[in-house]
C-alpha cells in the first residue's frame, strides 16, 4: 500500500494527462473496431461462398455460365449486401456494449460509411478502367480484392494492426492461388481466405485486443 501511495505521489502532472488521454483515446479506438473479430469472421464466410460459388459455375456448369459472364456482378452485390446489412447490425450492437450516446452512434456511423465507399470503390473502380466487359472482365476481382485489401491495410494503420495483417492475408489468399493453384484457384482461395479469418478471429478473441 505504501509502494502504491509512493507511486501516486511520483506521478507528474504530465504523466497523468498523458494516462488520461491514453486511456481516452483506447476507449475512442475501440469503438471504431468494435465487433471486428465477428464481422472479419462474417466477411470471411461471405468471401469464400463467393468465390466457391465462381469456381462452382466455371467447373460444374461451364456453359451455363460462359452464356451469362454477367452473373457475377448480381452475385456478389448481393453478397456485398448481405455482409454490410451484418456488419452494421455487428457493429452497432458491439459499440452500444462498450458506450452509449452520439460518440458511439457517430463512430459506427463513420465506420460504416468506410465501408461502404470501399465496397462502391471495388465496383466503381474496374467500372471506371473499362473492365466490366466480356474481354476484361477476369480483371474485375483482381482489382475489387486488392481494393478491399488494401481497405484493410489502411483502416488496421489507423486503429489496430491485426486488421492490416488480415487485408495482407486476404490479399496473399485470393493472388497466389491465381499463380500456384491452376483451375482450382478460386477453390483454394476460398479455403484460404475461410483459414485467414477464422485465425483473425482466435487471435483477436484469444488476446482480446479488439
Amino acid at each position: 500500500m505504501q509502494a502504491s501511495d509512493a507511486e501516486r505521489r511520483a506521478l507528474t502532472p504530465e504523466e497523468g494527462w498523458r494516462a488520461i488521454h491514453e486511456t481516452v483515446e483506447g476507449a475512442r479506438s475501440s469503438m471504431y473496431v468494435a465487433g471486428t473479430a465477428t464481422i472479419l469472421l462474417l466477411w470471411g464466410v461471405i468471401v469464400s461462398i463467393g468465390y466457391l460459388a465462381e469456381y462452382a459455375a466455371g467447373t460444374l456448369a461451364s456453359d451455363f455460365a460462359d452464356d451469362r459472364p454477367w452473373l457475377s456482378a448480381p452475385l456478389w452485390a448481393v453478397l456485398v449486401a448481405g455482409g454490410m446489412v451484418g456488419s452494421a447490425v455487428i457493429g452497432h450492437r458491439a459499440g452500444r456494449r462498450l458506450a452509449a450516446g452520439e460518440a458511439a452512434r457517430g463512430a459506427g456511423l463513420r465506420v460504416f460509411a468506410f465501408w461502404l465507399a470501399v465496397a462502391a470503390a471495388a465496383f466503381l473502380v474496374p467500372a471506371a478502367a473499362g473492365l466490366w466487359t466480356e474481354e476484361h472482365g477476369e480483371a474485375v476481382p483482381k482489382v475489387a480484392i486488392g481494393i478491399v485489401a488494401l481497405a484493410h491495410v489502411l483502416f488496421g494503420i489507423m486503429h489496430r494492426p491485426v486488421i492490416a495483417a488480415v487485408g495482407v492475408g486476404i490479399a496473399a489468399a485470393f493472388y497466389l492461388p491465381g499463380y500456384l493453384a491452376g483451375d482450382a484457384a478460386l477453390a483454394v482461395s476460398a479455403a484460404a481466405t475461410l483459414l485467414v479469418a477464422g485465425a483473425a478471429w482466435a487471435w483477436i478473441r484469444k488476446s482480446g485486443v479488439l
